[in-house]
């Protein structure tokens, strides 16, 4: 889906306030951003396109990461990769489990900020990975020993070691009668088209990070759909379709 290039005015004030900072980058200096949304990068490098002298690097912990962050330096040096890294959290595997909600309450309850925490990837029964800032990462081993009623231990890990491709992310295929978000949040979540639509119309979905009220909203594929409450889908392939003109995709779903 196509957004054009009309911008909210927070959105133009974030990207002047970015402008800004990029203003410090000189010799050698360099500047970290925080961890941003998809919707935040994309506005940021579309600052960064226009300055010339400098450079960047885009690092989440891992290469499909959502969340990112930004390293700027000047373009005649090499940077290095943002600080992020990432803490291993364990808890015993026969103990009543958690979701990715949960933990990232309880990452946040520790008094961090959400821009502080990036992506936190669920690896298996017992095991979930949350990528933040180097400087918060002994903090949160130090102060992290429960979530819920569930104990954990937590661990420093390099992000680079994880081997995390795939791990993100549930697959979803099926079949839609047209590419409508309506279509694909039933299909996804496993929801009622008449529910969906009040949803939306409730203004609990937000497709590429900006706010929807319309159901029948075209949607394209590498297009994200959040559904507050629920998690977030990709639309990663658009397969083609059947014999009886139904569309047939394959979703990835984030919880």
């Amino acid at each position: 889906m196509s957004w054009g290039a009309s911008l909210t005015e927070e959105e133009k004030k974030w990207q002047q306030h970015f402008d800004r900072r990029l203003e410090e980058v000189e010799g050698n200096r360099t500047y970290s951003t925080a961890f941003l949304d998809p919707r935040q990068l994309e506005l940021a490098e579309a600052v960064l396109r226009k300055r010339k002298a400098l450079s960047y690097i885009v690092y989440g912990g891992y290469p499909e990461a959502e969340r990112n962050v930004i390293h700027v330096f000047p373009a005649q040096h090499q940077g290095p990769l943002p600080p992020v890294t990432a803490v291993m959290v364990e808890w015993p595997g026969d103990r009543e489990t958690f979701g990715h909600r949960d933990l990232l309450g309880a990452v946040l309850g520790l008094g961090l900020k959400r821009d502080q925490v990036g992506d936190i990837i669920m690896i298996e029964e017992g095991r979930a990975v949350v990528m933040v800032m180097q400087s918060k990462a002994d903090y949160i081993c130090s102060n992290l020993s429960q979530v819920g009623r569930v104990p954990v231990n937590c661990t420093v890990t390099e992000a680079a070691q994880l081997d995390l491709a795939g791990k993100n992310g549930k697959e979803v295929k099926g079949t839609v009668a047209s590419l409508r978000v309506d279509s694909l949040l039933s299909l996804g979540f496993g929801l009622s088209r008449s529910k969906v639509v009040r949803l939306i119309k409730g203004g609990l979905v937000v497709v590429n990070w900006r706010p929807i009220t319309s159901p029948s909203l075209q949607v394209e594929e590498g297009d994200q759909i959040s559904l507050r409450g629920r998690g977030r889908l990709l639309l990663d392939t658009v397969e083609g379709e059947t014999r009886k003109g139904r569309i047939r995709l394959k979703l990835k779903k984030y919880s």
